[in-house]
């Protein structure tokens, strides 16, 4: 029996879907056996195995916990998650991001359910790992990490879902020109571009990397911005293509279009961003404590 420093009941398990588990085609195709899908079989299977090693894990030490999943956090699961005192997602990165938009006090630990399937940046531990890596969390061993987030205000309302790895200006149409305004400071400039990239330190080695970023020490206080494909006019000087916010400094977006849309952390959520829509972002006040390797952050994702 592991000798326990920390208490880490209550406790919530997000649950990754798999996509056999889901409506649409792929899962169509993996029902009916096609070869083109078998991978798909095999990850949900994989994901099962994780899953069930997690929960056997939680229980043998005690830990009382409760599962969610990830496609269906309504109000009570997204209370719960902030009344826990540990948060194990189980899934990919984007069962983890979203888990850690409804994560306030407690910790944070991502599982990679299916590694052959699923990059997991953001998760330390896997199906095999798990229990020592608990152990290790229970012993006070290992100790989390506080993480900026990055809060974001939308026509004076604050979202309640703080990013962890960045927030995408854009307009709702790939091939579309993204044009806003940006503002920081006494400086504005009107830009033309594919989108605008505002990163916190854990998405530096992400999206706005591709963008040719800079990566951030995992432990920065600073927001990192950056425009995709900045159309530059001829006889324009331009300042703003891209630059940092400091702590304490907030960087206001204008929209110019009239289907924007922001999102945060990926697709699964986003908001409507119309003509003259004003979105203000700063580092959020309360960090995220996260479980993780921080060398990770040293090198750009593969």
């Amino acid at each position: 029996m592991i000798r326990s420093v920390l208490d880490l009941s209550p406790c919530v398990v997000v649950v990754k879907t798999p996509v056999v588990d889901r409506k649409g085609e792929p899962a169509r195709l993996a029902q009916c056996g096609q070869a083109s899908a078998q991978q798909l079989t095999a990850a949900a299977q994989t994901h099962e195995q994780t899953l069930a090693e997690v929960v056997r894990s939680l229980a043998e030490r005690g830990i009382v916990c409760r599962q969610v999943r990830v496609d269906a956090l309504g109000a009570p699961a997204r209370r719960a998650i902030a009344a826990a005192r540990l948060v194990v997602s189980v899934g990919g990165d984007g069962t983890f991001l979203t888990s850690a938009h409804w994560v306030r006090d407690g910790y944070l630990l991502g599982v990679n359910s299916a590694p052959g399937d699923s990059v997991g940046y953001f998760s330390l531990a896997r199906r095999e790992s798990f229990a020592a890596i608990l152990d290790r969390i229970l012993q006070a061993t290992l100790r989390p990490l506080s993480v900026s987030r990055l809060a974001v205000t939308l026509d004076g309302r604050l979202l309640p879902e703080p990013a962890l790895n960045d927030v995408l200006a854009v307009h709702e149409h790939p091939a579309a020109t993204s044009r806003y305004v940006l503002r920081l400071g006494e400086r504005e400039e009107e830009h033309r571009s594919s989108g605008l990239w505002v990163a916190g330190p854990a998405g530096s080695t992400a999206g706005i990397a591709s963008a040719g970023g800079r990566r951030m020490p995992l432990l920065s206080r600073r927001i990192q911005f950056r425009a995709r494909e900045l159309y530059r006019a001829p006889g324009r000087i331009y300042e703003m293509a891209s630059g940092f916010v400091e702590s304490g400094e907030t960087l206001l977006v204008e929209s110019r279009m009239e289907d924007g849309w922001l999102f945060l952390d990926g697709a699964r959520t986003s908001y409507r961003f119309p003509f003259g829509a004003k979105a203000e972002v700063r580092v959020a006040p309360a960090p995220l404590r996260l479980f993780t390797d921080p060398s990770r952050w040293a090198a750009p994702r593969r």
